[in-house]
């Protein structure tokens, strides 16, 4: 009886999960490819009355980007490995909240499912976060604390009709997330460039380069303070931080590395993140002229870029690969460049419609490329480091 006790568990462990540990990376990115593929080309269905009706209003469209598929890039990225039966539960809210969202987006279950889903994101990783010793470091608390309150509150403004705010928050949230992709690319680029350095005999001094990641970490966050009260002040900073950005750029010396395809297009992505900023301080500078171009180059050429590259470039180095070799990396980029052009200019041609469709087609293309290295890593065999006899004696 015993036996047939424990085989019937076994039997039933492998459809349900235990406590075995799942990597949140896997999971996370597969949810977050499959949801940016979809999501553009139903924004344009919605315009035209054939989708969900949030997704043709701007703001309905810029909280599924921001706080719908950013949130699962960040999950992915941070998480780590964690018992699976927590993982199923963070990925099973985060998947109703989207689903709500898209049906009634200001209603009780769309706010539930996105409280529960950043509650528990939050309790998971910030303490975690805490422990760091640098305030650079620290800063990542506070920054992702806010945008899961700002999460909230944008449903909550909606709901209450203060669609002055609902708007506000979110057009000011993308400082937010400007800031946390200056953070993460700098921190994977740096020691990447550097290791490429070290291949070819030579050095790279400037690497993290912390005076300047905690300038922007200040101008950002006075940037994003200043703006209810110093909108100007707020567009000069923001230009600001585009120019340190584009300096930090500069002195990672990519040039050297295009052996390196994958560096190159990490360092692309960073490149839009930079241009977004100066744009964006500029349209705040201008009175809010063209300021859906100058978030479109931080949304999608930055935030497209580096996230399809942070997702294969993760998926790769678990499984003992590398992204150098991996051709679709360079294809998958250039079609998100092409997104983030045609988007742009769509905001100044008279083929907008048909810039729209070549946008969204770029997009969804380029996560549909990150989607297939991530399923077809997952069969690959893991190349085990060669070991040295010494070290086992």
């Amino acid at each position: 009886m015993k036996m047939n006790t424990a085989q019937s568990g076994n039997g039933s462990s492998r459809y349900l999960p235990g406590e075995t540990r799942a990597y949140a990376h896997r999971w996370f990115f597969t949810a977050a490819c499959i949801y940016a593929a979809l999501i553009i080309p139903l924004t344009l269905l919605a315009r035209h009355g054939f989708g969900p009706a949030v997704l043709s209003v701007p703001t309905g469209h810029a909280f599924e980007m921001l706080f719908g598929l950013a949130p699962a890039l960040i999950a992915g990225y941070l998480l780590g490995p964690m018992p699976a039966r927590r993982l199923v539960w963070f990925l099973c809210f985060w998947l109703l909240a989207r689903i709500a969202g898209l049906i009634a987006p200001f209603a009780w279950p769309a706010l539930v499912f996105n409280a529960l889903f950043v509650i528990l994101f939050a309790r998971q990783l910030l303490p975690r976060l805490w422990v760091a010793k640098k305030w650079r470091n620290r800063s990542l608390v506070p920054l992702l604390g806010l945008i899961c309150a700002i999460t909230i509150a944008v449903i909550l403004a909606g709901r209450l009709d203060e669609y002055l705010l609902h708007r506000y928050l979110i057009d000011e949230s993308v400082q937010l997330f400007a800031l946390l992709m200056l953070f993460i690319g700098g921190r994977m680029l740096a020691p990447a460039a550097a290791g490429e350095f070290y291949r070819q005999g030579m050095e790279l001094e400037a690497r993290v380069q912390p005076n300047i990641e905690a300038s922007l970490i200040i101008t950002i966050a006075a940037a994003y303070l200043l703006a209810p009260v110093a909108v100007p002040f707020s567009g000069m900073l923001l230009i600001l931080c585009g120019v340190l950005a584009g300096i930090r750029l500069f002195r990672w010396q990519l040039w050297h590395c295009l052996a390196r395809p994958d560096l190159i297009c990490l360092g692309l992505g960073y490149g839009w993140l930079a241009l977004g900023l100066i744009l964006l301080g500029w349209a705040k500078l201008d009175g809010g002229s063209h300021f859906s171009t100058a978030v479109h180059a931080i949304t999608v050429g930055a935030l497209g870029t580096l996230a399809t590259n942070v997702i294969v470039r993760v998926t790769l180095l678990h499984v003992k690969q590398y992204p150098s070799r991996i051709p679709q990396i360079v294809i998958m980029t250039g079609f998100m460049s092409i997104a983030a052009v045609t988007r742009m200019a769509a905001d100044f041609s008279n083929y907008r419609e048909t810039l729209l469709i070549i946008a969204a087609s770029g997009w969804s293309i380029a996560f549909l490329f990150a989607l297939h290295v991530l399923l077809t890593s997952r069969t690959a065999p893991r190349v085990k480091p060669t070991q040295n006899p010494s070290t086992n004696s």
